[in-house]
């Protein structure tokens, strides 16, 4: 699918989108361009993808790239909701049951499928969190060394994925994001503890 038809996908299911072919990074335009509540900001490529700690994410055109805009919610784990809205919407779509490793990675088969980044920008009333999802859906494209510790999703279901996969994933993760953050932080925490595939730090602090 193109761009357009992404953003029309996403539109007819009543979920406000903003698609780019490329931009430098889909959290950077959102916190430089803030947006309402439930808005899906993607991009088919990203020029300056990072993660955590300011590590480059490579982005090329065979990924997920994609910022859900929603309120900042004081002590909320935003980052586990994010990691159980994105498992829970490949299980949906393709019935993977997959794991968490500490504190914002997805993996399958001891490798990284998915990263998540949320980011929060302070504002008084108009405080805003940013969470960036970014998946590897084909494989190709990433750097050697990458390629060694990332697998993609195509790999993973051993099939050829749908043509609309990447509008597919955004709704289901945007409508299963939006149902963590009503809930919660009791349960939230629950179910990212049962998925959990590494060692939670004693001092972990769930916000």
């Amino acid at each position: 699918m193109t761009g357009c038809e992404i953003k029309e996908y996403l539109l007819k299911k009543g979920r406000r989108a903003i698609v780019f072919d490329t931009v430098g990074s889909t959290n950077a335009y959102v916190k430089e361009n803030p947006q309402e509540a439930g808005t899906v900001v993607l991009a088919l490529s990203q020029s300056s993808g990072h993660g955590q700690y300011g590590r480059v994410f490579e982005s090329p055109e065979s990924g997920l790239y994609m910022s859900f805009c929603t309120r900042f919610i004081l002590g909320f784990p935003m980052t586990l909701a994010a990691a159980n809205a994105v498992t829970d919407a490949l299980c949906e779509l393709f019935g993977l049951s997959l794991g968490v490793k500490w504190v914002n990675d997805i993996i399958a088969s001891g490798k990284k499928l998915c990263g998540i980044l949320a980011e929060s920008v302070f504002c008084g009333e108009k405080s805003f969190t940013v969470i960036g999802i970014g998946m590897n859906l084909k494989k190709g494209g990433l750097s050697p060394e990458i390629e060694d510790v990332a697998i993609s999703l195509e790999e993973i279901t051993a099939t050829e994925l749908p043509s609309d996969v990447i509008a597919l994933l955004a709704f289901e993760i945007s409508k299963n994001l939006e149902k963590e953050l009503s809930g919660k932080k009791e349960d939230v925490i629950k179910k990212y503890r049962a998925r959990c595939i590494s060692n939670i730090p004693e001092n972990a602090v769930f916000i």
